[in-house]
C-alpha cells in the first residue's frame, strides 16, 4: 500500500465516512473498466470531474488507490482490497432505497434469502409460513450455487443464505440446519431396495450414478474410490429429475444427498442410507456478522428461519 506522502498516517474514521456514495460509484467504475475515459463516459461526467473525485477519495483514505500512467491505470493492493467493500456499500445502500420505498409504500421491510436448489423446497415451505406470520416483512427467495450465494451474501445482495458449509469465514456466521446424509436410491424391485443401510462396497458390480461436479461431487467421488467403484460409463446425470428416471426404470443404482430426494419419494424407488463410510453434509444458515446492525429485522428473521428450516427437514418418525 502506498501512501500519498509520508505526512499522512493515521485515517480518521470521520474523514473516510466523507465519501459519498457517488464517489464510490466512481471509484468502482474506474476499477472495473480500468481506462477513465470508459468510466466517465460510463458514468456520464467528464473526464476532469472523475479524476477530481478519485483524488477526493484517495486523499480521505489517505492511500493511492490507482496506478496511473499515459495508457493505463490499475488498482494499487490497497485499491484491490478497498475495491469489495466498495461494492459492498453500494449494492446495500441500493437495497436499502429499495427497502425504503416499500416500506413507505407497502409498509413492509425487505428480507432476501437464497439457498441451493435442493433447499429450496423446504425453503419454499419455510418463507410461506412465516410470510403469513410477519405481515410487516416482504419476503424474496431465490436459488443459486453455493459459491455464488455466499459472494451475494458477502457483498450485501442477500441478507441469508441456506447453503452447505465450507471454510470457515471471519466475515460470516452460520448456524446448523441439519447434515444431510448421502443416500443409495435403488429400484424398488431391486435385491438391495429392503435393506435398512448398506455399506458402499455393496454397489460393487452396479451401475451406479451420480452428481460428478461440486461438493456434492467431491464427496460420492471420494466415498467409491474408498471402495473400489466407478461411476456408470452408460449414464450420466446432472439433474434429480434426470437420476431418478434411470433408476426408476431399472436402469441404475443412484447416489445422492437425502436432502435432494426430499418430494421426490415413490413407489418406483428405496431410499437407503449409505454407510462404511458414512458421508454428511452440513446445512447451514449464513449470515453476515455485523446483519443485526446492518439489516434488525432480517438478523431477526434469521433465528426463526433456522428453527422453521430444522421443523421442516428433521427426519420423521
Amino acid at each position: 500500500m502506498q501512501p500519498l506522502s509520508n505526512a499522512t498516517l493515521p485515517r480518521p474514521s470521520a474523514r473516510i465516512q466523507a465519501i459519498s456514495l457517488r464517489q464510490l460509484r466512481f471509484f468502482t467504475a474506474l476499477a472495473e473498466s480500468a481506462n477513465f475515459s470508459r468510466a466517465a463516459e460510463r458514468m456520464t461526467v467528464s473526464q476532469p470531474a472523475l479524476s477530481a473525485a478519485i483524488r477526493q477519495i484517495e486523499e480521505h483514505m489517505g492511500l493511492r488507490l490507482f496506478d496511473r500512467s499515459t495508457h493505463h491505470v490499475a488498482l494499487t493492493e490497497a485499491g484491490a482490497a478497498f475495491l469489495p467493500h466498495a461494492r459492498r456499500l453500494l449494492t446495500t445502500a441500493d437495497n436499502a432505497f429499495v427497502d425504503m420505498s416499500d416500506a413507505a409504500t407497502r409498509g413492509k421491510a425487505v428480507v432476501r434469502i437464497g439457498a441451493i436448489p435442493s433447499a429450496i423446497p423446504a425453503a419454499a415451505d419455510a418463507v410461506a409460513k412465516l410470510g403469513l406470520e410477519r405481515a410487516d416483512l416482504c419476503l424474496h427467495l431465490c436459488d443459486g450455487k453455493n459459491d455464488a450465494l455466499m459472494a451475494d451474501l458477502r457483498s450485501g445482495a442477500l441478507d441469508l443464505v441456506i447453503g452447505v458449509l465450507g471454510r470457515a469465514e471471519d466475515d460470516l456466521e452460520a448456524t446448523l440446519v441439519m447434515e444431510d446424509e448421502m443416500m443409495l436410491v435403488a429400484p424398488a424391485d431391486h435385491p438391495l431396495a429392503d435393506m435398512t443401510t448398506l455399506p458402499w462396497s455393496a454397489l460393487e458390480g452396479g451401475e451406479i450414478v451420480h452428481f460428478t461436479g461440486g461438493s456434492i461431487g467431491e464427496l460420492s467421488s471420494a466415498a467409491m474410490r474408498q471402495n473400489n467403484l466407478s461411476p456408470s460409463q452408460r449414464f450420466r446425470v446432472d439433474q434429480v429429475g434426470s437420476l431418478f428416471g434411470l433408476v426408476g426404470a431399472g436402469l441404475a443404482l443412484g447416489v445422492i444427498p437425502r436432502l435432494y430426494a426430499r418430494g421426490y419419494e415413490t413407489d418406483r424407488i428405496k431410499l437407503i442410507p449409505l454407510i462404511a463410510p458414512s458421508i454428511r453434509r452440513k446445512l447451514m444458515l449464513f449470515q453476515r456478522v455485523k446483519l443485526r446492525q446492518e439489516h434488525p429485522a432480517a438478523w431477526e428473521l434469521g433465528s426463526v428461519l433456522g428453527l422453521a428450516l430444522s421443523g421442516i427437514l428433521s427426519p420423521k418418525p
